[in-house]
């Protein structure tokens, strides 16, 4: 039993390092075009200006709060599964301001990051969920999972 709750927590640790990249590549796209790196300046600029305030304060926590969960995860500290929960809810809200962006909606395949995103937080908190009540994340953090 306990060779099968570590490889869950190993399989939950490679999962949330996935998030916190797939996390990364977005803020570098939205860093980048405020940089003026990409190859189309002028949809740089129009791609900047279609963001609002709220929707980038709520990107941006995201990304930190993922970040915040893949520490606690590693620390074996069960306030992963709330942190990832709040994480989850300014993501949600962030994709709720996106989708009435129609210009990043051109730029990408919105509909399949989306499923990728939602089908990855899934399994993270599904993989949250078992670890906090079987006992495998903690009150409290403890000596972090060997790989």
């Amino acid at each position: 039993m306990k060779s099968r709750l570590d490889g869950m927590h190993r399989s939950l640790i490679v999962l949330v390092t996935i998030q916190v990249l797939y996390g990364l590549f977005w803020a570098g796209h939205d860093v980048s075009a405020r940089l003026g790196l990409w190859p189309d300046a002028e949809q740089a600029a129009d791609f900047v200006r279609s963001l609002g305030l709220i929707q980038e304060i709520l990107f941006f926590s995201h990304v930190v709060m993922n970040g915040v969960t893949l520490v606690l995860v590693l620390l074996r500290w069960r306030l992963a599964l709330p942190v990832f929960i709040l994480s989850f809810m300014l993501d949600r809200g962030e994709w709720i301001l996106m989708s009435g962006n129609t210009l990043f909606s051109n730029m990408v395949a919105v509909d399949a990051w989306a499923l990728f995103s939602f089908t990855l937080q899934g399994a993270i908190f599904a993989l949250l969920l078992i670890l906090s009540f079987d006992g495998s994340l903690g009150p409290r953090p403890v000596r972090p999972v060997r790989i």
